[in-house]
């Protein structure tokens, strides 16, 4: 395990907001399950608006939050630019909030907040790109930032491909769409994100050191390489092309879970408290 540093780590004031409002956010968005019949369909306008208050206004606010405190932490490098998460917060929360009224209440405005999600992806992943520039040092943390990002745009830019067609602007397979969308942005964007940031974070809270890291490599290799697949399978309607994708993301999530236990073998903090609960249950889950 490498030790990591909170020397490059951007002030406070810049990455609470993502915090605040995603909280916010979290609670709209379990208020809002009350209002939900039993038997729904994920096609359904109002299902697909609260699975964006869910994953934009919650789960990507504080991705993003936690990205910009983390990556220069673990990249040691600072930010190319970090002022422009002043500007990726405001279009972000504003572009969430129309994407969830166009859901809901009028699909000819889920092009503007798409737009405006859109740029404020463009700016983090652009952004982080060229942190990773700046770091001299090339681990698999720093591949998973690299291909997260990458898949990152691939999803909002599909995502964005659905705003127009759901609003009528374009003329695309919207289901088949959908898929290669939420693909690109929870198996490629999110899990790399996991699977690169926790090989990092685990082993320091856990305090296990000097574990073999084999099984995370299999696991980031059949991830980016299933996720690739599954999106160029739904792109081109080769749904025989889709199942092998499917087949290689279970294999590598198998794989990043034995990377797990194998931390947990050696880890030096015996205590069962609420952290290592948490663990359990979250990857017990997963």
């Amino acid at each position: 395990m490498k030790a990591i540093s909170s020397d490059f780590a951007p002030p406070l004031k810049l990455i609470s907001p993502f915090f605040s409002y995603g909280v916010v956010f979290y609670l709209l968005s379990m208020l809002a399950l009350l209002f939900f019949k039993p038997s729904f369909a994920y096609e359904q306008m109002d299902v697909a608006g609260w699975i964006h208050l869910f994953l934009l206004g919650f789960v990507m606010m504080i991705i993003f939050g936690a990205m910009a405190q983390l990556i220069p932490v673990v990249l040691e490098a600072g930010h190319a630019v970090v002022d422009v998460y002043y500007v990726i917060f405001p279009l972000l929360l504003v572009g969430a909030s129309l994407m969830v009224a166009g859901f809901w209440l009028m699909p000819g405005i889920l092009p503007y907040g798409g737009l405006l999600v859109l740029v404020a992806m463009i700016i983090f992943a652009v952004e982080n790109i060229a942190t990773l520039r700046k770091a001299t040092i090339r681990t698999l943390t720093i591949k998973t930032v690299a291909w997260s990002n990458g898949y990152l745009l691939l999803g909002i830019l599909t995502g964005f491909a659905i705003a127009l067609g759901l609003s009528g602007d374009l003329g695309i397979n919207v289901p088949l769409m959908l898929k290669a969308h939420v693909y690109a942005v929870l198996g490629g964007y999110v899990v790399l994100t996991i699977i690169g940031l926790s090989l990092i974070l685990i082993p320091m809270f856990s305090l296990a050191h000097g574990f073999e890291e084999t099984a995370i490599n299999r696991a980031f290799k059949l991830v980016i390489t299933g996720v690739g697949i599954v999106f160029a399978g739904a792109l081109f309607a080769q749904e025989w092309l889709m199942y092998i994708g499917y087949a290689l993301n279970m294999l590598g999530v198998f794989f990043y879970i034995w990377q797990i236990y194998i931390i947990a073998r050696l880890t030096v903090r015996k205590e069962m408290d609420i952290w290592a609960k948490s663990m359990i249950f979250a990857f017990g889950t997963l």
